[in-house]
């Protein structure tokens, strides 16, 4: 079941627990295209990557399916994280708790297109990450608190 705080709710429905912060920070640190300053700016633009992925495609451009034939002569499905999403999931490593980045690590192959039941399936890792980021830019002085 998904810890999404219902007093808040969540970025992807602009409700997110430092919402405006997170406005603030998209709008001065993330550039209209590619990437942002290393560290915090560059995490948070990775997370929401991912997140818009997730909520606008069901993952359909984060996984790479293809049907192929196994050692045994038997079809199968290939399923592959892209390229471009990898690199993001592995940068947000450096900028998230451990514990907090296995957990979503652990939780992107549970997804799969059309099967998704948003907000009560552990989605809610993806706002978590936002906060904790958005809390490391509080802290670093990056943005300020509005």
């Amino acid at each position: 079941m998904s810890k999404i705080n219902k007093d808040t709710g969540s970025y992807w429905d602009h409700k997110g627990k430092y919402q405006k912060e997170y406005d603030a920070a998209w709008e001065a640190l993330i550039p209209a295209s590619g990437e942002a300053d290393d560290g915090l700016p560059e995490a948070l633009r990775a997370i929401s990557r991912v997140g818009y992925d997730y909520y606008n495609n069901g993952f359909c451009n984060l996984w790479q399916e293809w049907e192929d034939v196994d050692d045994w002569g038997e079809d199968t499905i290939v399923r592959k994280m892209d390229s471009y999403y990898e690199d993001l999931v592995d940068y947000l490593e450096w900028h998230v708790p451990p514990k907090l980045y296995r957990e979503f690590k652990d939780w992107l192959p549970t997804i799969n297109y059309g099967s998704i039941s948003w907000g009560s399936n552990g989605d809610d890792v993806i706002d978590r990450i936002i906060d904790h980021v958005i809390e490391q830019m509080l802290e670093e002085e990056l943005i300020t608190k509005a």
